[in-house]
């Protein structure tokens, strides 16, 4: 049987892989992988996964049952020796149940598509709420990205910090600064949240 070559490893995943694992980690240093390396890989990152959805996912079993089935599907893939595609899909079904559902459109006919076709709200919704710690950090997470990666938010979080602290002392707390960060750049603010 012949070797297959290496699978070159794109630049994106190298950076998803080293923020998973860690820039010096065995699996973020490697820029080429064989086949079998790639299927450890990607199966350590079904694990990682499964971490996160288990420490961050608050929902009820039906839901639960239906997200673990994306990642089963996609560690199933990969036993097998044509596995990119079966992997694909149990994350694309688990990146769609985490949003709420499964869709199943095998019963549509063509045509223009209905109003709800995208709504995946029919057992559950999708919340995101943040505290004032969670929007300081999202507000230096934008400054870090850079300027016109969020078309308005101009204003570096760390200055205005700097500026607040200057004018309100180091006791003021994050909520204050979320506050006055509102009124001081409200076109910042708004570009934003």
């Amino acid at each position: 049987m012949a070797r297959k070559k290496p699978i070159t490893i794109p630049r994106a995943m190298q950076v998803q892989i080293a923020r998973l694992f860690g820039a010096n980690s065995k699996e973020a240093t490697k820029d080429q992988l064989s086949q079998s390396e790639c299927k450890k890989v990607l199966e350590k990152i079904l694990d990682e996964l499964s971490r996160y959805l288990e420490d961050n996912v608050d929902t009820d079993e039906l839901h639960l049952l239906m997200l673990h089935s994306g990642l089963w599907a996609a560690s199933e893939a990969l036993k097998e020796e044509e596995f990119l595609l079966g992997y694909i899909e149990g994350i694309v079904r688990f990146s769609l149940v985490l949003m709420g559902d499964y869709p199943d459109h095998r019963k549509r006919k063509g045509g223009r598509k209905s109003d709800s076709h995208y709504d995946l709200e029919r057992m559950r919704s999708i919340v995101y709420a943040q505290d004032s710690n969670q929007r300081l950090q999202t507000m230096i997470a934008a400054s870090i990205i850079g300027q016109g990666m969020v078309p308005g938010f101009k204003k570096d979080t760390y200055a205005a910090l700097q500026e607040f602290r200057q004018e309100n002392g180091n006791k003021a707390s994050y909520k204050e600064f979320i506050r006055w960060f509102r009124k001081k750049y409200p076109e910042d603010y708004a570009a934003l949240f």
